[in-house]
C-alpha cells in the first residue's frame, strides 16, 4: 500500500510539473508574441506615417492651383522625386502587410485564443495597397507626360495635353475616389 501511495504521489507531482511547464511555456510564448506584435505594430505605424506624409506632400503639390503649363511643369518636377520616395515607402508597407497577414494565418498562434482576425480589413487593406500602387503608377506617368510635353514646341503642347495628360488625370481622380471609399469600409480599430 505504501508503494501504491508513493506511485500515486509521484504521478501527481509529475503531472503537476508537466502542467506547470506547459503553463510556463504558454506564458513565455504569449509574452514573446506580445512583444513582437508591439514592435511590429510600431514599425507598421512608422511606415504608414512615412507613406502618408509623402502622399500628403505629393497631394498638396498636385492639388495646388495651376494656371498654365509652366505651373504643371514646376509642380511635376517636384513630384518626380517624391514619387520615387513614395514607391520605397509603399514597398515597405506592402512587405509589412504581407508579413502581418502571414502571421495572422499561422496555425500556432497564441492570438487565436483571444483575437479574431478582421478578414474584411485584410481584404480592404489589400485593395488599398493595390489602388495606391495604381495611383502611384499614374502619377509617374503624369510626371513623364509633363516632362515630355515641356520639350515640345508651344504649338503642339495643347494637343499633347488633351491626348496624353487629361486621360491620366481622369484616371487619377477615379483612383482617389476608390481609395476613399475602400478606406471607409475598414473598421476604425484596424485603420
Amino acid at each position: 500500500m505504501d508503494n501504491d501511495r508513493q506511485r500515486r504521489s509521484t504521478w501527481i507531482y509529475a503531472t503537476g510539473a508537466v502542467v506547470l511547464v506547459l503553463v510556463t511555456i504558454f506564458a513565455v510564448a504569449f509574452a514573446v508574441q506580445e512583444h513582437n506584435d508591439r514592435v511590429f505594430s510600431e514599425e507598421f505605424t512608422e511606415a504608414a506615417s512615412e507613406l502618408q506624409d509623402t502622399g500628403a506632400r505629393i497631394a498638396s503639390i498636385r492639388d495646388a492651383e495651376m494656371k498654365d503649363m509652366d505651373d504643371y511643369g514646376r509642380a511635376f518636377s517636384e513630384i518626380g522625386p517624391l514619387v520615387d520616395n513614395y514607391d520605397r515607402h509603399l514597398q515597405r508597407i506592402t512587405d509589412l502587410y504581407n508579413q502581418a497577414r502571414e502571421r495572422d494565418e499561422r496555425l500556432l498562434s497564441v492570438h487565436r485564443l483571444y483575437r479574431r482576425p478582421h478578414l474584411t480589413n485584410w481584404e480592404s487593406m489589400s485593395e488599398i495597397l493595390d489602388i495606391t500602387r495604381a495611383l502611384n503608377k499614374v502619377m509617374r506617368q503624369e510626371t513623364s507626360v509633363i516632362q515630355n510635353m515641356a520639350q515640345l514646341p508651344e504649338s503642339e503642347r495643347m494637343l499633347f495635353w488633351h491626348e496624353h495628360f487629361l486621360p491620366l488625370e481622369a484616371q487619377e481622380r477615379g483612383l482617389r475616389a476608390r481609395l476613399l471609399i475602400v478606406g471607409q469600409r475598414m473598421s476604425p480599430a484596424e485603420q
